[in-house]
């Protein structure tokens, strides 16, 4: 009876050994254990949907600092922000630079129209150009650029004539100015509407004429120079 235990007791280590030496033989050889589940693959987040949340993000981070940046920003109050002179040649305004300063500080819708003036007849003196070389070219049409031609020079002889008159209290203002500012600054109140009207007056024919050159301009290429051409274009 104990003989016949003692050799059950032996063939259930001899199974169990059994058992390790396999799975011994199995871990060697890189199978996987019965127990054991099979290996999990990672996900991985596609290379293109990773480029496009960024590209979100970076957009939402634009639009928020954009929003901060113009709206919710401190605003100087439009009476602060004071314009400030800058020097540009004006060829076709008789009046030194000190005089044209003065203008912008004390007739500011005067200055602007010394501006269109100068633009206009800048136009005048290329379209009358343009007449005369294609008179060169064609010297048995001259009949017809001749008349043309007439027409554009009559219109700007009037508005230079028109601007010599305006110029001239300017001057009269300015040196008054210099001399007695309280004087000076009566004069402005008392001349500036006046001297503004006739500006504008003046340069109707003027840009009447001008207006269909202006539409045959052609835009500068490249954004910057294209849109201060439109801003001149427009104001101008």
């Amino acid at each position: 009876m104990f003989g016949f235990l003692k050799r059950k007791k032996k063939d259930k280590e001899a199974q169990k050994e059994k058992k390790e030496e396999k799975k011994e033989e199995k871990e060697e050889n890189g199978a996987p254990d019965e127990k054991t589940d099979p290996p999990v693959k990672k996900k991985r987040f596609p290379l293109k949907l990773i480029i496009i949340i960024l590209a979100v993000l970076i957009a939402v981070a634009v639009s928020g600092f954009v929003v901060y940046k113009f709206w919710f920003s401190a605003k100087p109050d439009a009476e602060d922000v004071k314009p400030v002179y800058e020097e540009i040649e004006l060829a076709h305004v008789d009046l030194p630079e000190e005089m044209v300063k003065f203008s912008f500080d004390h007739f500011p819708e005067l200055y602007d129209a010394l501006i269109t003036f100068n633009r206009e007849m800048e136009l005048f003196e290329a379209e009358i150009a343009r007449i005369d070389e294609i008179a060169a070219r064609y010297p048995d049409q001259k009949k017809i650029t001749d008349k043309e031609k007439k027409v554009w020079v009559k219109t700007k002889e009037s508005l230079k004539k028109s601007f010599i008159k305006i110029e001239k209290p300017v001057k009269e203002t300015y040196v008054l100015f210099r001399v007695n500012k309280e004087a000076g600054l009566l004069l402005i109140k008392e001349k500036n509407k006046e001297l503004t009207e006739a500006a504008q007056t003046a340069l109707i024919p003027a840009q009447e004429m001008t207006q269909k050159l202006k539409q045959m301009e052609k835009a500068p290429d490249g954004l910057i120079k294209g849109t201060v051409y439109k801003l001149k274009k427009k104001f101008l």
